[in-house]
C-alpha cells in the first residue's frame, strides 16, 4: 500500500469514527402531534439516552406563501442539532401547519392558530419522559418571531424562556415597508425616495389583498393585518431574547429597536435582552448588504460565530 493510500485511508476511518460518534450522541426521532384537528410533523433531537432534559422549540425559516426556505435546514443543522443536544439540550422543531407533512391550510392560518400549534407542540413534549415539562423554551425566527412573542405573552406557565431570531417588533405594515424600502435601496434609490415608494406599495397591496386574496401568499397577508405585536411584548414577563442582524433587509435592527423602545417609553423590561449581530444578513449568515441567495458570487456563506455564541449562552442561561 502507497503512503498516500494509507493516508487516505487514515481519513476515511477517522470520518466515519467522527460520524459514527456524532451519531451515538444523540437521537432523532420523527414524530406526529394533534392541534385540533390538524396533525402536524415535526423531529425530536436528544441527548442519546438521557431523560428529563430540557428542549427549544424551534418554528422558522418558511417562505412567506408557505414552503421550507432552503437555508432552513443548514440553519438548523448547523445553530441547534450540532451545539445543543451535546450539551444536554434538546432540540424540536415541525412542519407548520399546511407545509410539508403537516395538515391543515397555511395561507388561511393566522398568527395565533400558529400560535396554537406551538403550544400543542409544547404540551406533546410535556408528556414525553424524555423531556423536563418545566425547562421547554419557544425560538421562531423571521415572521414566526412574532408566535414566539405570542407564545411567550399568553403561555408563560409551559415555556422558560422565549427568543425571537431576526423577527420584527413592529406590525405587519411595518414590516412590508421595511421589506419594500431595502429592495428599492439595493436597486440604487435614495434612502427618502425609497421610504415614500415603499410606504406607497405596501398600502397598494394592502388595498388589493383585502379586497381580492387570490394567491396563498395574498391570502396570508391578509390573515396578518391588524396584528398588533405591542399587544403581546407587552405581556410577555419570562426571560426574552431578541437578536437581530445588521444586513437583515427583511428586519432593520434600528426599526426593530425603534420600536421596543416606543413601547417601552421609559426603559426595556429587565427579563428582556436585546443584541445585534454585526456583518449578518436574516438567517445570520455573514455575508454583505443586499446579498441575495441566488446571486452566483463568490461568497462563502459562513453562518455568524458571534450570533451562535450569544443565542447558545443566553439559552444555557435561561433554561
Amino acid at each position: 500500500m502507497t503512503r498516500t493510500v494509507k493516508y487516505l485511508a487514515v481519513i476515511l476511518i477517522v470520518a466515519f469514527t467522527t460520524s459514527v460518534s456524532i451519531a451515538q450522541d444523540i437521537q432523532r426521532e420523527e414524530v406526529v402531534f394533534k392541534s385540533g384537528d390538524n396533525v402536524l410533523n415535526g423531529t425530536l433531537v436528544l441527548p442519546n439516552g438521557q431523560e428529563n432534559v430540557p428542549v427549544i422549540v424551534f418554528m422558522g425559516g418558511i417562505y412567506e406563501w408557505g414552503d421550507f426556505h432552503p437555508q432552513r435546514a443548514s440553519f438548523i443543522e448547523e445553530n441547534l442539532e450540532r451545539v445543543f443536544p451535546k450539551i444536554g439540550i434538546a432540540v424540536f422543531y415541525y412542519d407548520p401547519r399546511g407545509v410539508g407533512e403537516s395538515d391543515g391550510r397555511w395561507g388561511r392560518t393566522t398568527l395565533n392558530d400558529f400560535a396554537d400549534d406551538a403550544v400543542a407542540a409544547i404540551d406533546f413534549l410535556s408528556m414525553r419522559k424524555e423531556v423536563d415539562p418545566s425547562r421547554i423554551g419557544i425560538v421562531g425566527h423571521g415572521e414566526d418571531a412574532w408566535v414566539a412573542q405570542i407564545v411567550g405573552a399568553t403561555a408563560s406557565d409551559k415555556v422558560k424562556f422565549t427568543a425571537s431570531l431576526a423577527g420584527p417588533t413592529f406590525d405587519p405594515t411595518r414590516q412590508l415597508v421595511n421589506e419594500y424600502h431595502s429592495e428599492y435601496v439595493c436597486e440604487g434609490e435614495d434612502e427618502d425616495v425609497a421610504y415614500e415608494k415603499a410606504i406607497q406599495k405596501a398600502q397598494s397591496h394592502q388595498n388589493w389583498v383585502s379586497m381580492i386574496a387570490i394567491t396563498k401568499k395574498w391570502r396570508h397577508m391578509k390573515m396578518k393585518l391588524g396584528f398588533e405585536p405591542a399587544e403581546y411584548l407587552t405581556q410577555i414577563d419570562i426571560p426574552a431574547l431578541f437578536i437581530f442582524a445588521e444586513n437583515d433587509g427583511q428586519v432593520y435592527p434600528e426599526w426593530a429597536i425603534d420600536e421596543l423602545n416606543t413601547v417601552f417609553s421609559n426603559s426595556l423590561p429587565s427579563n428582556f435582552t436585546v443584541y445585534e449581530i454585526p456583518n449578518a444578513n436574516h438567517f445570520f449568515h455573514v455575508v454583505p448588504p443586499c446579498f441575495t441567495y441566488d446571486e452566483e458570487i463568490n461568497i462563502r456563506k459562513n453562518y455568524s460565530f458571534r450570533f451562535r455564541e450569544l443565542f447558545t449562552k443566553w439559552v444555557i442561561s435561561n433554561i
